[in-house]
């Protein structure tokens, strides 16, 4: 009796582990995925952020955006697109690798900064997601 107590004691904990384990990860190997993303940025290209987002078989969880333009800062030209939010700036290195999608026309660099800012304590929000829905994807990258 008390080897089959133990035995369905094990057998819980291990489907609870495994349950865990697959929550906590959409994909095996965050790399690969995103770099098949990149292998078949056609499909995005030229669509709204909403496209590839619906795709995603991980969640965003962090972003930052950048305005590349020197001469022009209210611009934003790519964002980093990250799938661990980081708890300070030094787990700031844990949210690569990341995508970085570039936009054509430019984003509100204002707006976005704004959004970034309020979004500090919680990440990726639906503000934020609204925000860069409709936005018009012009190439793809990978960040390791």
């Amino acid at each position: 009796m008390m080897k089959k107590n133990i035995l369905i004691i094990i057998i819980f904990f291990t489907a609870i582990i495994k349950n865990a384990d697959a929550q906590s990860s959409g994909v095996p190997d965050t790399l690969a995925y995103l770099q098949s993303i990149v292998a078949n940025k056609s499909k995005y290209i030229g669509k709204p952020f909403s496209v590839l987002l619906k795709s995603l078989q991980i969640q965003i969880k962090f972003f930052s955006p950048v305005a590349s333009i020197s001469y022009n800062k209210n611009k934003e030209t790519s964002t980093l697109f990250s799938f661990y939010f980081p708890k300070n700036s030094e787990e700031i290195y844990l949210t690569y690798p990341s995508l970085e999608i570039y936009w054509k026309p430019y984003l509100n660099a204002v707006q976005s900064e704004l959004l970034y800012s309020q979004s500090r304590s919680v990440g990726w929000s639906p503000a934020v997601e609204g925000f860069y829905g409709n936005a018009l994807i012009s190439d793809i990258k990978v960040l390791e």
